[in-house]
């Protein structure tokens, strides 16, 4: 089978990994709910066996909440509320479009791939399933990549979905 064949196959319950991986029972799949992380997530749920625990990770960057201005400093606490609100609440739809399956859901502040690997020790998983945003050049020399420290560093595999190439796609 070349490269590419049967990537778009799915099963007869409409799984996407139809028969081409073994089940786990403990998947860690830390998302950043961008356009990527409903597939993520799938790919994560279709690892964990029946019985399994997906858990669902959120990392909270730190943000520039500390505002110093010629009046004074300001920290603005609603806006920080108001960002782990709604994470919690996406975190809670996610769990909503899997009846049927254990999830474990975890919201975290701080440097995403420590709290990542930190997670997926804490919670004895086997697999971690994240996104990689496929930057490239400069943008990934500067910016980094969570998911590629998180695979130099993690204690179990790490399987990495990229967003689909549209060039390819035709």
């Amino acid at each position: 089978m070349g490269r590419g064949e049967g990537a778009g196959r799915r099963g007869p319950q409409g799984d996407i990994l139809y028969g081409a991986m073994p089940r786990f029972d403990r998947v860690l799949v830390p998302v950043d709910f961008s356009e990527l992380t409903d597939t993520v997530l799938r790919y994560g749920v279709e690892l964990t066996k029946e019985d399994g625990i997906t858990v669902v990770l959120h990392v909270l960057e730190p943000l520039p909440l500390h505002f110093e201005t010629a009046f004074g400093a300001f920290v603005n606490t609603e806006g920080l509320m108001r960002i782990r609100e709604n994470a919690l609440r996406l975190l809670e739809e996610t769990k909503q479009r899997h009846p049927g399956r254990t999830f474990v859901t975890e919201l975290k502040e701080g440097k995403p791939a420590p709290i990542i690997i930190d997670a997926a020790h804490r919670h004895g998983a086997e697999l971690i399933v994240m996104g990689t945003h496929g930057r490239g050049g400069l943008e990934h020399l500067f910016l980094g990549s969570v998911a590629a420290r998180v695979v130099r560093n993690a204690g179990c595999p790490v399987l990495t979905v990229r967003r689909p190439d549209p060039k390819s796609a035709a």
